[in-house]
């Protein structure tokens, strides 16, 4: 196989993942919003899926998760590893869902909040500039931004965190691979998507812990 070809594959294979991620994230809001009107998970999850294969369909000339994809752009992997375990977990209580999630959500939420300003100009450094592992200009900020990552690793591990462990070390090795058309790591591991829904889980979270009685009234 000569490297004309070996390309295309690659091309391909980042087309597909892309526009997977895409279907996810529609599939995913549409199960969100049945499940809000109490329709039982069986038939949600059922319609999701469908909604997942009809994203597929050609319409003159490109699908309908390609159009999608021009606006939103490629999600991380960790949103499309977070989006598939939404489908996995839909069967399950909440709170298993959120003993899982929530770690993962602290994290990129903590992470959102210093990354996104930064990387904007609000500061003095630009901490996207230390996602390009593999092409690294500034040594020392990339090892910085290894080392702690691999120490995320492994406090995952110690605290058998293995959603969020899994995020990490997927996320790693995609890139590694070069799956994802972006040549920068944070592209990987962080999307404003998913950030934003941390952010308003965490919230969320912390407002039911401080007004449970109004949380009781929604319920």
């Amino acid at each position: 196989m000569n490297l004309p070809d070996i390309y295309s594959q690659i091309m391909n294979i980042q087309t597909l993942i892309g526009l997977t991620g895409i279907s996810l994230l529609l599939a995913a809001s549409v199960l969100r919003v049945l499940l809000f009107f109490k329709i039982t998970k069986q038939a949600a999850v059922l319609i999701a899926l469908i909604v997942f294969s009809l994203s597929y369909i050609s319409i003159s000339g490109d699908s309908i998760n390609f159009y999608l994809r021009g606006i939103v752009n490629d999600l991380s992997i960790s949103s499309c590893i977070l989006l598939g375990y939404y489908f996995i977990s839909s069967g399950t209580t909440a709170s298993v869902n959120k003993n899982n999630t929530l770690p993962a959500f602290y994290l990129t939420a903590l992470i959102g909040l210093f990354f996104y300003p930064a990387a904007l100009g609000l500061g003095e450094f630009d901490p996207y500039s230390w996602g390009y592992i593999n092409k690294a200009h500034n040594h020392y900020s990339t090892l910085i931004f290894i080392v702690c990552l691999a120490g995320l690793m492994y406090f995952s591990f110690l605290k058998q965190y293995n959603l969020l462990l899994f995020c990490l070390v997927l996320s790693t090795l995609t890139y590694q691979f070069g799956i994802l058309e972006s040549q920068n790591l944070w592209d990987y591991l962080l999307d404003p998507l998913i950030f934003i829904y941390a952010l308003f889980t965490i919230i969320d979270r912390l407002n039911k812990k401080i007004n449970p009685f109004r949380s009781n009234l929604r319920l």
